[in-house]
């Protein structure tokens, strides 16, 4: 159930997204449908995270099912690294296959997947925990040393030959940034990241006004009001948690409905 909500918030998303004809856009109701599941990119054209999402919510049931990842934690990761990398390469070699939306958005979830299956094998192998008993990684200036190194690295090099970095990148992001929070206990930046949390998935959604198609034009304006760049997302944070907050509001009558009895919020973690 908190797929089938997180859905619904970006339906509703979708169509505020395209109530605006500004700049002589026009959408077509088929291609509204389409949009609802990320494939027609003149909508959000980053809304890769759509299908992605749908893609993860049908395969990973099937790899619990057939009990894919039965093996030794290493075999296990590299299982997750290598077979989505081989299908990335099977699609690339398909001609013209941007030009086809199944295959390109298709090509997209096998690239991202790894990412996701870090993830998963970083929560089955409980790599944070294991992470917060190393010794150096206790040392707050480590962890802002290690997180900045991870950036600086990152934007020299982020793949190679089409294989995401993310897979290691992240886990380490991860670990310093956890740590890091672990010893600076700061009651009022949980409580901010805890409250900025319980609205996370409508600020994702909503932000994307300000650079959508349809509505940019209308929007855009208000977020560059503001124009020095660190302040800029600060007030974009802002909108969207106003946004965010006007939103669900909507979605909790929407799930109010007797065509959504049983549906509940998506629980934040």
């Amino acid at each position: 159930m908190e797929a089938t909500s997180d859905l619904l918030d970006f339906i509703v998303h979708s169509f505020h997204s395209s109530s605006y004809g500004g700049g002589g856009w026009k959408i077509a109701p088929w291609q509204m449908v389409i949009q609802m599941f990320g494939l027609l990119p003149n909508l959000n054209w980053f809304a890769w995270y759509v299908f992605f999402y749908i893609f993860c919510v049908m395969v990973m049931p099937l790899f619990f099912r057939y009990k894919v990842f039965r093996f030794k934690p290493l075999i296990n990761l590299a299982l997750m690294l290598i077979v989505p990398y081989i299908f990335e390469i099977v699609l690339h070699t398909v001609q013209n296959y941007q030009t086809n939306t199944l295959l390109n958005d298709l090509f997209s979830c096998f690239l991202y997947f790894p990412c996701f299956l870090v993830g998963y094998w970083m929560a089955e192998n409980q790599l944070v925990e294991k992470a917060k008993r190393i010794k150096w990684m206790r040392n707050p200036v480590v962890c802002v040393i290690g997180i900045m190194a991870v950036f600086a690295i990152r934007i020299v090099i982020n793949s190679v030959v089409g294989f995401l970095l993310d897979v290691f990148y992240v886990p380490v992001m991860i670990c310093f940034i956890v740590n890091l929070f672990e010893m600076v206990d700061c009651a009022p930046i949980s409580a901010l990241l805890s409250f900025l949390g319980k609205y996370s998935t409508g600020m994702w959604f909503f932000h994307a006004v300000f650079f959508s198609t349809y509505v940019c034009d209308l929007f855009q304006p208000i977020l560059k009001l503001v124009s020095w760049p660190p302040l800029m997302f600060v007030w974009l944070v802002l909108l969207s948690l106003v946004g965010a907050f006007i939103y669900q509001k909507i979605l909790d009558g929407l799930r109010a409905l007797p065509l959504f009895p049983k549906m509940r919020p998506a629980v934040k973690r």
